[in-house]
């Protein structure tokens, strides 16, 4: 009977070794000819890998071969009674593995296998598979199969078909016959083919059929009727990724509504079940192994036999230990020394005081210290040129308590600190609320299935009536989760669900999703893509960013090209008219049962990174030498989403030329900045001469030096450190006087100051840093302020000059929207301030200070192109 939980399979696999199998045929996924048993070895090692990679002892596998050697119980009984009869049963039937649970040595046989030199009966080779699973201990609820590959090219004894019959009827066995080069079952016999070979595959339909005539009177079950299959397309079949399909443990928990200790006489407890419906899948971990414990498991040639020389002390050591615990001193088997060592390796952690000699009021402190490894592992290269100094104190793991980081320091906290939560375990009903105001993105976190407690009657009546209550009204519950006492407690969200798997029945359960908590959730804002408002919060209709009519137009028509769904519906309707189907059409009521084809299926969608990292391992497993044979490219199926289907990208080609055309897309040039050619010192310059400085002789001393934030020179002429004190000095004329050059400070949160504003704007805009916007802002407000606190009209010119200048800078940087909302804020404050004649010396100025227009904006961008 088929298995309802994950394992508890047994599958025993009769390959044919006979001399027609090393002839060579097409390999289905390749261009070149290898063996047919090659080809063989591959199809049952991938069927065992599954299994194997599972590492569930309820995973059985069996290999047997006919055609080679001859090494079954049912032989050698036989032989035994009747030693003179020349022709027993069962011959050249070999059991190579006895049925065990599936490990890596069995598929490291089965690639072991050589051809043999009679020709096999496969009818002899099936009652040995079905001696083996007879005497194999094993309950019925373990699913049991026989799979039986040949090319049929053998002439064979069809005597014992009736009883082999009865005995997969009477045993439960499942049987498949994969047949080399096989027609399908809707195909007549092609007569081109060998005598033997029809005569064969005949057999095999008839067997298969009667079979399965017998087989489905005592069963209703589909996994347990024979199968006739053709080997290219199961070979094929076991070459796609399969995901290792999990049945969730499952646990039993109470379901509460209402308190219990609050109103007794009005909660109700719910007894329930849960388990897993999904969880995060995770690629095969990498672990430390011990080299020539690897070497000694690695995958044996077949030339080289049973048995391996090595000389290292290693292999020394184990041969003698062997020989000593065997009871006839003979060498063992290369197979027998990977149970006599341990290839994974076990790591420990020790943990150090670090103590430093210098007074160093850091090293003093207790996070400092090295309490934990991490973190002196993170200040290990920091510190390594002062190791001489650090003088290390191993701890006891015993001596140490957890701590948390608390800004520099640590807070040591023992573990009886804290009381731990008082909650009980259960799943307890906060509340309702409509299933339509839960946001999508709140249920793609891992779900649970919930379904009632099946050996309470009263429960499942209870729960039905919960999950029809919330599907009628369409509402959700919100739960507090507690998987056991004193346990930190998940809110959660129940969906309910029904599913009818039968006329007149009924299957009512819900789905649990985790919701996240306050701190879990992250918003992201960002502005509207519709509407586009101002700094001033005025809303513009028509604006570069703002899509029009036409753009929109175009856009829809490129979405729906390269809608997927009816590329698969188109191509869907392709294949059905290559095959002959009248209808072309799928009909409404396929549609509705879920058979609309789509191009992308969850269900088929694998993950690349694991099943890449099963495909590495599983051919390092067989691989001797993984240089002369190297990993293959990955199975088309895993990389079938990486592209884009090219019918699509046809379709769309011209969709998307006139997009971008009416977008007006272009490439972003690179922004070139100017850069300030600084002169270096001249050889006079950049220092000064004290004796010359002090020389009381010198009636005044001149030093040269260079501005680097200006771009002109100026010679700065300075009076004597010290004064003669007979001599006064006077000074007769202007310039004789110093200029100070004070370095304004800008008001806070600006970076462009009142006093010199144009000096400024010029250095941050020539300057490193993308700070044109704020520039141009700063100094709008700037110039504002100037006009409102000018005496007369002494600071209209500077304000001029100021918007001149940003002016040109909004053209260069695109900043014309900036530019122009300051204009119009400045003409607002102006006309309510008390320099209102300013906007009259404005006007006069003309083009060259007011609002850029969009002509002129993008003539300055296409020349700026």
């Amino acid at each position: 009977m088929p298995s309802d939980r994950a394992g508890y399979t047994l599958s025993v696999y009769a390959i044919d070794v006979s001399p027609s199998m090393g002839e060579l045929k097409a390999d289905p996924g390749g261009e070149k000819k290898v063996p047919k048993l090659d080809l063989v070895k591959e199809f049952v090692a991938r069927r065992c890998e599954p299994k194997i990679s599972s590492g569930r002892k309820t995973e059985a596998v069996g290999i047997l071969s006919y055609g080679g050697k001859t090494n079954n119980q049912a032989n050698r009984a036989f032989v035994e009674q009747n030693p003179e009869d020349e022709d027993p049963p069962y011959a050249n039937v070999s059991c190579d593995v006895a049925i065990q649970t599936a490990k890596p040595k069995t598929v490291e046989v089965v690639m072991n296998l050589d051809l043999g030199e009679d020709e096999g009966n496969p009818v002899s080779a099936l009652m040995v598979a079905l001696d083996m699973i007879h005497t194999h201990k094993h309950t019925k609820s373990w699913a049991l199969e026989v799979v039986l590959i040949t090319d049929g090219e053998s002439a064979f004894r069809q005597d014992e078909y009736e009883e082999a019959m009865g005995r997969f009827d009477d045993l439960g066995v499942r049987l498949s016959v994969v047949g080399i080069d096989f027609q399908p079952l809707s195909e007549a016999v092609d007569k081109s083919k060998s005598r033997n070979k029809r005569l064969s595959e005949k057999f095999w339909r008839t067997f298969v059929s009667m079979l399965h005539e017998r087989i489905s009177k005592t069963t209703e079950s589909e996994e347990m009727l024979p199968t006739l299959e053709i080997f290219d397309d199961s070979l094929q079949e076991s070459r796609l990724p399969k995901a290792a399909v999990v049945n969730g443990t499952v646990s039993g928990i109470e379901l509460h509504i209402g308190s219990p200790e609050v109103a007794p006489e009005q909660a109700i407890t719910i007894p329930i079940k849960y388990s897993k419906a999904t969880m995060k899948a995770r690629p095969p971990t990498l672990s430390k192994a011990w080299k020539p414990a690897m070497e000694l498991q690695a995958p044996t040639r077949p030339t080289l036999g049973n048995q391996r020389q090595s000389s290292n002390q290693l292999m020394s050591s184990l041969i003698n230990q062997s020989q000593s615990l065997s009871q006839g001193g003979e060498i063992p088997k290369m197979e027998d020394f990977a149970s006599m060592i341990s290839a994974e390796v076990k790591h420990h952690s020790t943990y150090v005081l670090k103590k430093s000699d210098n007074n160093d009021p850091a090293s003093s402190q207790l996070g400092t210290q090295g309490l934990d490894g991490e973190y002196l592992d993170a200040t290990q290269q920091a510190t390594q040129n002062q190791d001489d100094d650090i003088e290390e104190e191993f701890v006891e793991k015993e001596d140490l308590v957890k701590a948390w980081r608390f800004g520099s320091t640590w807070v040591p906290m023992e573990a009886d600190t804290f009381e731990p939560m008082d909650t009980r375990k259960g799943v307890e009903i906060l509340g309702f609320f409509p299933k339509d105001a839960i946001k999508r993105h709140l249920l793609m976190g891992e779900v649970r299935f919930v379904w009632p407690d099946l050996t309470s009657p009263k429960g499942q009546i209870q729960f039905s009536a919960l999950v029809e209550g919330m599907e009628l009204r369409g509402m959700c519950a919100v739960v507090r989760w507690v998987l056991k006492d004193q346990a930190e407690p998940v809110i959660g969200i129940c969906l309910p669900a029904m599913d009818f798997p039968g006329e007149g029945k009924r299957l009512d359960f819900m789905y649990w999703v985790k919701l996240p908590f306050a701190e879990d959730e992250h918003n992201f804002w960002f502005p509207s893509l519709t509407t586009y408002k101002t700094a001033t919060g005025k809303v513009v209709k028509e604006h570069p960013l703002l899509p029009t009519d036409e753009q929109c137009k175009l856009m829809d028509d490129l979405v729906q090209s390269m809608d997927l769904d009816t590329y698969a519906k188109e191509q869907a309707k392709r294949e059905r008219q290559q095959s002959g189907y009248e209808d072309e059409a799928m009909s409404e009521e396929e549609e509705d049962e879920g058979e609309t084809p789509r191009w992308f299926e969850p269900e088929k969608s694998y993950n690349p990174v694991i099943h890449r990292i099963k495909e590495a391992i599983f051919h390092a497993s067989l691989t001797a030498d993984l240089d002369a044979n190297p990993l293959g490219p990955p199975h088309p199926e895993l990389t079938k989403y990486f592209n884009t289907p090219s019918e699509v990208v046809e379709r769309s080609e011209d969709l998307t030329k006139r997009l971008k055309d009416a977008l007006d897309i272009k490439k972003v040039p690179p922004r070139t900045r100017k850069k300030v050619q600084k002169e270096g010192l001249r050889e006079d310059e950049g220092y000064i001469d004290i004796d010359e400085l002090f020389d009381e002789t010198t009636a005044s001393s001149q030093i040269k030096a260079e501005s680097s934030s200006q771009a002109t020179k100026h010679k700065v002429e300075r009076p004597p450190t010290k004064k003669v004190k007979d001599e006064p000095r006077f000074i007769e004329s202007d310039e004789e006087v110093e200029p100070l050059n004070i370095k304004a400070k800008p008001k806070s949160g600006r970076l462009i100051s009142n006093e010199n504003p144009l000096d400024d704007f010029k250095r941050l805009i020539e300057g490193e840093g993308d700070v044109f916007r704020k520039a141009i802002r700063d100094l709008g407000v700037v110039v504002e302020e100037n006009i409102q606190s000018s005496f007369s009209y002494q600071n209209y010119p500077l304000a001029l000059d100021c918007l001149r200048e940003m002016r040109s800078t909004a053209l260069v940087y695109e900043e014309v929207e900036t530019y122009n909302e300051i204009i119009e804020n400045l003409e607002v404050k102006v006309k309510k301030g008390k320099h209102k004649d300013f906007w009259e010396t404005f006007k006069e100025a003309g083009e060259e200070v007011g609002k850029i227009s969009p002509e002129e904006a993008q003539k300055a961008l296409d020349e700026y192109e």
